[in-house]
Parts: C-alpha cells; sequence; structure tokens
C-alpha cells in the first residue's frame, strides 16, 4: 500500500481487514432493540461482542446460514469482503426465510447501508421496517472500529410498535417504504409535553 493509500484510509475512516470479519455490535445499537423486543433468543451470528446479545448463540463454527433459527432473533452477520456481495446475499436470503417460519418472530439484521448493493435492493428494500442509523457513525466495540460507512437495521417479520420507537432513537426509520414518524405526545388543551 502506498503512502498517499494509507493516508486517504486514515482520513476516510476504517477500512476492513480482509482477514476479520469479526466486528462486535456496540451495546449502543443492540440494547434498546433487545430492550423493545423483550429480549432476543438468538443471536445468529455471534463471535467478537464481549457481552452476550442473547442466550442461543450461533458462533462461525455453528455456521448460523446452516442452522434453524427461533424466537426473536439479531444478526450481525460477518463483514465478508468476497467483493461480489454473495455473502450478504446468503446471510440476508437467510433472514427472510427464517422469518417467514412459525418458529421466528422476528429478525433484527445490522448492515452497511449500502443502497448500491444489490443485496440491499434485493433483500434490505423488502424489510418490514429499515432504520438508516444516524445522523452520525456509532464504533464497533474495538480499536479502530470507526466504520467509514453507515450502517442500516433491517426488520424482517412482525414489527411491534416499541421495536419501531426504538429504532426511531436510532435513526430514520422506513416502514412500508414511507417514513416512520411517531405521534408527539400531548396533554389536554394542546400542551406539549
Amino acid at each position: 500500500m502506498s503512502d498517499r493509500q494509507s493516508v486517504q484510509g486514515t482520513l476516510a475512516g476504517h477500512q476492513q481487514d480482509p482477514d476479520d470479519n469479526e466486528y462486535a455490535t456496540p451495546p449502543e445499537i443492540w440494547r434498546p432493540l433487545s430492550r423493545a423486543v423483550g429480549g432476543f433468543d438468538l443471536d445468529s451470528a455471534s463471535g467478537a461482542e464481549p457481552t452476550p446479545i442473547a442466550p442461543t448463540r450461533f458462533t462461525a463454527e455453528d455456521d448460523g446460514l446452516r442452522q434453524p433459527w427461533h424466537g426473536k432473533v439479531f444478526c450481525n452477520p460477518p463483514w465478508s469482503t468476497n467483493g461480489d456481495g454473495s455473502a450478504k446475499h446468503d446471510w440476508l436470503q437467510k433472514a427472510r426465510t427464517e422469518a417467514s417460519r412459525d418458529a421466528v418472530d422476528v429478525v433484527v439484521m445490522l448492515l452497511p447501508a449500502d443502497t448500491s448493493a444489490h443485496w440491499f435492493h434485493d433483500h434490505v428494500l423488502e424489510a418490514e421496517a429499515i432504520c438508516l442509523v444516524g445522523p452520525g457513525r456509532i464504533p464497533f466495540i474495538g480499536e479502530n472500529r470507526n466504520p467509514s460507512f453507515q450502517l442500516s437495521i433491517s426488520v424482517f417479520g412482525e414489527v411491534q410498535r416499541p421495536l419501531l420507537d426504538a429504532l426511531d432513537t436510532l435513526g430514520a426509520v422506513i416502514r412500508g417504504k414511507t417514513v416512520y414518524e411517531p405521534a408527539i405526545q400531548t396533554r389536554f388543551g394542546g400542551d406539549r409535553r
């Protein structure tokens, strides 16, 4: 890598190490989502988080793509650098398939907000709810884990109001291809709380 590329990478933010797929979900993201669904039952792509997100966790060795999912599922899949997006496509296809099964209530998935990618158009835009996290960027857990890209949270399956409200605290929420606007609470007489 040239000095210029190194400086550009430093200025642009984090550059993904092609040998490192583990990007631990920050608690600022998963905790409010977990509270909103009454706790996640399964973390289908666990590994780098120091605190378990769910009581059942599939690691790389378990291969969450090959396991049946259950209950309320959180998924921050491996951040593959295979270049063609097939890994993200595979995880999103699995999330959509599992969300349609009776054994799964909801799948909440964290991915880059890469609106130019085929997998984003093929799968993310079909989610029941999408949150574009921000403004700003929330760093992943660990040293030098500040993303140079925006994050998105996709929800497949039944989306309850508490989950929409939790997503709304993290960014702009799109539901049914419209922007979700929570109702402003007022007191009698029109006074805002």
